[in-house]
């Protein structure tokens, strides 16, 4: 009995070991499962990374490409901004100049045609006292022909007297100065 029952102990304790060992068995078979869909997760996971780490890469090279073209464009920029800045302080200048030349060249003008005027009353006068003088001088050569020669008078009318050199040349000057004050008009 003893045999018998130690028998059957060993039977149930063999029964209990052998269901714990299939019990452990299934547990072992899920927990492989488990590790290889984990273990297909984590490539999976690793696969992803990486595709986000070159993806990450990829964009920190273009943040970088961009942040360079940036700094150029700014440095551009500030070397327009200077050059417009010298462009208009140039521009400013020149019409500054231009106005000024502006303001001369009307006073220019004003000064020009009051000394056109000027010159054209001188030239009148200066006629007007040549043929005064020739007049006074021609009435004097009558008065000193007249009182040397009292009967030639009723006779014949004096001729003219025959006008000096410099009487001559005075009025081929008058003549001459005449179509430039025409031309200055």
């Amino acid at each position: 009995m003893q045999g018998a029952e130690d028998r059957q102990k060993d039977l149930t304790e063999k029964r209990n070991l052998l269901e714990e060992y299939v019990k452990e068995k299934k547990k072992n078979e899920l927990l492989v499962e488990q590790e290889q869909e984990l273990r297909n997760q984590l490539s999976l996971y690793t696969e992803k990374f990486e595709e986000f780490q070159k993806t990450l890469t990829r964009s920190n090279d273009v943040f970088a490409t961009f942040k360079q073209e940036m700094n150029k464009m700014s440095k551009t920029i500030k070397k327009l901004e200077k050059e417009n800045l010298t462009w208009k302080g140039k521009h400013e200048q020149v019409s500054k100049s231009m106005f000024t030349m502006a303001e001369e060249l009307r006073n220019t003008k004003g000064k020009n045609e009051r000394l056109e005027r000027l010159c054209r009353a001188i030239q009148d006068e200066n006629r007007s006292f040549r043929k005064q003088q020739r007049e006074e001088k021609d009435k004097e050569e009558k008065e000193k022909a007249c009182e040397e020669e009292p009967n030639s008078k009723e006779e014949s009318e004096p001729d003219k007297p025959e006008k000096t050199k410099e009487e001559k040349e005075e009025e081929k000057q008058e003549e001459g100065t005449e179509p430039e004050k025409e031309e200055i008009e």
